[in-house]
């Protein structure tokens, strides 16, 4: 069997990631998916003034996507055509697709590689008078330097939205990240610390630009019921693949047979995502926001401080205890929440160390958009290239005993 030789058939196998929903919950949103009300308004905007009230926001509007919520964040500012938007060098390639579509041109700043944020000098460079917009994105629950960033564009006049997708509850110097900028936004997407099976929540505390966002909100159709059936049946799905028993007498296995016969089809954390060019926006990406999802982010956002507390401790645990020096170092005023706890190394050395462990690990199934072959302005981001193409996830998840975290520790040692 070759590689497989040296691995121990037991289960106590570590999954690279975990769904924050119990099973029996999971089971649950899936066979209600099918009759459960979608559009009781009432329900939608108790969740919608809840998670603003979490965050420190006057306001929040959910959308169906946080790529839905960007767009209509820049839609409403109606920018010349031309106008310029700095992105992050890796996010979602929607993101991109809405900019394209608003006919607004994508300028990529490269990464720091201690904050896995804008490096300051390409910043500089590539801020023009055109540049109307920004996306500050916290990648993997990391905080960088909140407020040279935000005085930075402040400065220059340009429109702040923050992609806090991964960094819910993360902080800078006692400010909560999400809340720096004129708008905020969280998805609630399948694996997210607040998962409501999807869903895109704009924040902020600006009277006009919540207003706007409403009216915009008012115009998407109905909620898509098939949609929200299939985003519970992956949810469920996933969560049952990643319970410890299943994913060690079936899921891990497999994995390790198809990495022994490609050794690039297990590496990303979601499997790989579709680069084509999108020629018109999906109607289902202007669709609603259900109540059905804000029922569960009711049920949910009370609890995910606590569970954030058990990851953060986990994560901290291993940066202490590992002898690599391979980890984002972000500032002295960042909390961070390490939604992912990344590290630079080669991945499928990494792969082959920690399968040996019985531990699973993966890199970013987000794009380097930066480098899209089919897209406009594909520029060199050697640092973001460097993280996507090295940058491995560590199991800190909760749920993690004391041994999983010694056995991560362990074979985190023999990378050296």
């Amino acid at each position: 069997m070759g590689k497989l030789d040296n691995m121990k058939f037991t289960l106590d196998k570590i999954p690279r990631g975990m769904i924050y929903h119990k099973i029996i919950e999971s089971v649950g949103y899936f066979m209600t998916s099918f009759f459960m009300p979608l559009d009781d308004h009432s329900t939608i905007k108790k969740f919608e003034s809840k998670f603003a009230e979490y965050c420190d926001r006057e306001y929040c509007v959910a959308f169906p996507f946080a790529r839905t919520a960007i767009y209509f964040a820049l839609k409403n500012l109606n920018l010349s055509k031309g106008s310029e938007v700095i992105l992050p060098p890796i996010t979602i390639k929607g993101i991109v697709d809405v900019i394209l579509a608003l006919d607004l041109v994508p300028v990529y700043v490269d990464w720091d590689i201690d904050t896995l944020n804008f490096q300051l000098d390409d910043l500089h460079r590539k801020t023009s008078p055109k540049t109307k917009a920004v996306v500050i994105t916290t990648l993997f629950g990391l905080v960088p330097d909140m407020k040279v960033l935000v005085d930075f564009f402040r400065d220059k006049g340009i429109f702040i939205i923050e992609d806090f997708s991964q960094c819910l509850n993360g902080s800078f110097d006692g400010k909560r990240v999400g809340t720096f900028g004129d708008v905020g936004i969280y998805s609630c997407s399948s694996i997210k610390t607040l998962d409501t099976l999807g869903g895109g929540l704009a924040i902020t505390s600006d009277t006009a630009t919540y207003e706007a966002l409403k009216k915009s909100q008012a115009g998407l159709s109905l909620a898509d019921r098939k949609f929200l059936i299939k985003k519970a049946w992956v949810n469920l799905v996933r969560n049952v693949a990643t319970t410890r028993l299943i994913f060690s007498l079936a899921v891990f296995p497999l994995l390790q047979i198809m990495r022994r016969f490609n050794p690039e089809a297990t590496l990303k954390q979601t499997g790989s995502r579709n680069k084509d060019r999108l020629p018109t926006l999906p109607k289902v990406w202007f669709s609603s926001y259900s109540s059905f999802q804000a029922n569960i982010g009711l049920a949910h956002i009370d609890g995910v401080s606590a569970s954030d507390q058990i990851r953060i401790d986990n994560a901290n645990f291993l940066k202490a205890r590992c002898d690599l020096d391979k980890f984002p170092k972000t500032t002295k005023s960042s909390a961070n929440v390490y939604w992912q706890l990344v590290m630079v190394q080669d991945p499928k050395k990494a792969q082959e160390v920690f399968a040996r462990h019985g531990i699973d690990t993966a890199t970013t199934s987000l794009e380097l958009v930066a480098a899209l072959e089919k897209y406009p302005n594909k520029t060199m981001t050697p640092v973001a290239e460097k993280i996507y193409h090295n940058g491995i996830f560590l199991p800190c998840f909760p749920g993690l005993s004391n041994a999983d975290l010694e056995r991560i520790v362990n074979a985190t040692n023999q990378l050296i």
